[in-house]
């Protein structure tokens, strides 16, 4: 893909090895000397599928044209990357930028992290979770665009669906059943669940006609969040299903570059 006027590109970075996978990663650079604000691009897929090209050209070069320099990266998939793998390797691109990141004009004093639906949930993972103690881990705002918050809910079903609806993904996601389910496994996972006294600001995007990811999710996360005291912002599309190309929309875009340049430039 080539780059806009606006945007310089640094592809296939190897940002960390785990388990054997080559992590990779492309950097979308604004035009300019910098240091520019980054977050990461964290992709969709049901944490089965997809990579670090998956929204690309839709969402992380039109940030860099917005001038907030991304970070889109692939993560491990599918068994590989279950719980808790995919949000350690999230992680560690957040390690490998304030490492390198100075070196292509990257301010990274402050890192943010924006997904989309698996990739919402594991950028608010990252985040949030507990076993992140270094200063290198930080992140320091977040975006999520209609992400699942409670698997627990998620997963729950009536004996009746248990014996006759198929797993969905989280289950896999958890390497486990709906049958089998431990609901604390599923709330460890689960963005909703986690300490959230420290939560970096936060801006949420959700369709209200969502099929696949409720839109509840997204409330009850925005609700929990204000009620911890912490900086969160919520925004409904209407009649957004989704992945919807309503994401895309100039003013969301602007909405979200500006979300990330006010809380990363401080």
């Amino acid at each position: 893909m080539k780059a806009s006027p606006h945007e310089r590109m640094v592809v296939d970075v190897e940002y960390a090895v785990a388990d054997g996978e080559r992590l990779l990663l492309d950097l979308y650079i604004p035009e300019g000397s910098g240091p520019h604000p980054v977050s990461l691009w964290v992709h969709g897929g049901a944490w089965l599928f997809g990579d670090r090209c998956s929204g690309a050209t839709s969402f992380a070069a039109a940030l860099a044209e917005r001038g907030v320099a991304i970070a889109s990266i692939d993560y491990r998939l599918g068994e590989a990357g279950a719980f808790p793998a995919s949000i350690d390797d999230v992680r560690a691109a957040v390690r490998w930028l304030r490492a390198h990141g100075a070196r292509h004009g990257l301010a990274i004093a402050r890192i943010g992290a924006w997904g989309a639906s698996a990739g919402g949930h594991l950028s608010l993972m990252a985040a949030l979770d507990p076993r992140v103690g270094a200063p290198g881990d930080r992140i320091d705002a977040v975006v999520d665009f209609f992400g699942p918050t409670d698997l627990v809910a998620r997963l729950a079903r009536t004996e009746l669906e248990r014996e006759i609806l198929p797993d969905p993904p989280d289950a896999r996601y958890l390497r486990t059943t709906v049958k089998t389910l431990d609901r604390n496994w599923a709330r460890a996972a689960s963005p909703l669940y986690q300490h959230l006294d420290q939560a970096p600001p936060t801006l949420i995007v959700h369709g209200d006609r969502d099929q696949q990811i409720a839109l509840d999710q997204s409330l009850r996360m925005h609700q929990a969040l204000v009620a911890a005291g912490r900086d969160s912002q919520l925004i409904v599309l209407g009649g957004a299903g989704h992945e919807d190309v309503r994401f895309q929309q100039p003013w969301v875009l602007d909405a979200t570059a500006a979300f990330l340049r006010h809380h990363l430039t401080g």
